[in-house]
């Protein structure tokens, strides 16, 4: 993978994982990194194996995302 697509996907993962954005702003976000990884492979800067990698991770993040909606706010603080 090109390190320059590494460096900023590296960077979106982390406002995704440590952010407390509202479901509009997860939605943009996760958005954004979608159309990096899928911009990444069509242009080869990164392999299908590296892309398809990519979008793992990425819907790991959204359903963490999830289960902490879900979750009461007094639990989440513990």
């Amino acid at each position: 993978m090109q390190t320059n697509l590494r460096k900023t996907l590296d960077a979106s993962y982390t406002r995704l994982k440590h952010m407390q954005p509202s479901p509009t702003a997860f939605a943009g976000n996760y958005a954004l990194c979608l159309g990096m990884i899928m911009g990444g492979q069509t242009c080869k800067g990164m392999s299908v194996q590296e892309a398809e990698s990519e979008r793992a991770y990425l819907a790991m993040l959204a359903a963490l995302y999830e289960i902490q909606l879900a979750m009461p706010r007094n639990l989440s603080k513990r």
